[in-house]
């Protein structure tokens, strides 16, 4: 069984853009309820003012010779300006009516003001006062609560959200009677805020809405020009609206295995060496000369070699642009006739530094900690560095041992956040 941590979702927005529709098409053509919509159609109709019916189909299409699934909405309104704060204070009603889980209805409640604040920007209005045209409508709503039903039903409300830029478009958009270059502002707000990459994409037209750019920057943690290592598992087309000459107007999505360790990786050498006929003074300067040289480390291990005479293995890991030098040092200071070079690949935990304080008697000391970290930065583990505790137990005469249990609550406050 995945777990979320394994689980990934990708979007291909860089061909053909995003938008509201496209997103609920891609998520039914993966398998998700259209009833599941009309319910969420029904629940919008009954929280968002001035909205009496809403219908919502779903249907097989194609563009660019690509099948997918295009999604249309239809609602009777008496008005579809509405204010921010309307649209806001529906958006959580009806995620609370949906029963969505904590991170569906903080998603809804996020994209919706991830548009209030784009749109406040633009026209100089504050989020709750300025007014909505199409975006005050209830597509709005069912787009964006759509997704967060949809991506529930089919297990990736704790995916992990890839995507690559997003195509915007060229030409230009009519709206209120003038003509504006794409992406419109709003598109272009988000984007900025965000600081989310776009690309322009194929042809002449708009190909984000604002909504699907919300839609977007709320969905996904990482972006890249590429798709991660990836099986997958599922895959959906989603259809805009129009049939774009020359770009297949339809967004993809797919979610499956990651392939990837939760470690990063790099390349070593490892340099090895078995000598038997020199003292532990010598082995001991050899690993301070390969250390203070640029090894990564250097470790001697007791063995017994040929005519059970008894030696030591010397092995040290190196950059590969480094293990030439290190093994002129090994030879010159050991006086061993060879050195093993292997080329490995290494599994690496990321990390990261922090500085804490550390006060004894009238004095404050500063305290390096290293902070081992999982690939989405949640904390697995602290260690103080040696170097600063034996600085203050020279300085203080209390030993390593005693301020590493001093420092022991002070990385629980770290870990806490306190710190």
């Amino acid at each position: 069984m995945k777990t979320p941590d394994q689980l990934l979702a990708v979007i291909d927005a860089n061909s053909s853009g995003v938008s509201g529709d496209k997103y609920l098409g891609a998520l039914v053509n993966m398998g998700g309820r259209v009833e599941s919509l009309r319910k969420v159609a029904r629940v919008v109709a009954e929280y968002l003012p001035g909205t009496s019916k809403v219908e919502v189909e779903a249907q097989k299409v194609e563009r660019g010779s690509i099948g997918g699934h295009l999604v249309t909405i239809k609602s009777e309104e008496t008005d579809h300006r509405r204010k921010g704060g309307a649209i806001l204070s529906s958006a959580e009603k009806c995620a609370r009516k949906l029963g969505l889980s904590g991170s569906g209805a903080k998603f809804s409640v996020s994209t919706v003001e991830t548009l209030l604040h784009a749109e406040s920007k633009v026209h100089g209005h504050s989020p709750n006062d300025v007014e909505l045209e199409e975006l005050g409508s209830a597509d709005t709503l069912i787009d964006v609560l759509g997704v967060a039903r949809l991506s529930e039903e089919l297990g990736l409300a704790n995916a992990t959200w890839w995507s690559t830029p997003v195509a915007v478009g060229g030409g230009t958009s009519h709206f209120a009677g003038r003509s504006y270059p794409n992406p419109s502002p709003a598109v272009g707000e988000i984007l900025r805020a965000r600081k989310f990459p776009m690309v322009r994409g194929l042809g002449d037209q708009e190909l984000s809405t604002p909504t699907g750019v919300a839609i977007t920057v709320n969905l996904v943690g990482k972006y890249s020009q590429s798709h991660p290592a990836i099986r997958p598992d599922m895959v959906g087309y989603g259809a805009g609206s129009k049939d774009i000459d020359g770009v297949a107007n339809i967004l993809r999505i797919t979610a499956g295995q990651s392939l990837e360790t939760p470690h990063s990786h790099d390349e070593v050498v490892i340099l090895e060496t078995n000598i038997d006929d020199v003292t532990g003074e010598i082995i001991g300067r050899a690993a301070e000369r390969l250390m203070s040289q640029g090894a990564r480390d250097v470790t001697i291990t007791p063995i017994y070699m040929k005519k059970n005479r008894p030696g030591h293995m010397v092995t040290v890991i190196a950059k590969k642009a480094d293990a030439e030098d290190l093994a002129q040092v090994l030879i010159a200071e050991t006086g061993t006739l060879g050195v093993r070079e292997l080329p490995v690949n290494r599994h690496i935990t990321p990390r990261t530094s922090r500085t804490i304080q550390m006060r004894i008697g009238e004095k404050t000391h500063h305290v390096r900690v290293k902070i081992a970290e999982d690939r989405k930065g949640r904390v697995l583990g602290f260690k103080v560095e040696y170097d600063d505790l034996r600085r203050i137990s020279d300085q203080t005469g209390i030993s390593v041992l005693k301020l590493q249990r001093l420092a022991k609550p002070l990385l629980e406050l770290l870990e806490r956040g306190d710190q």
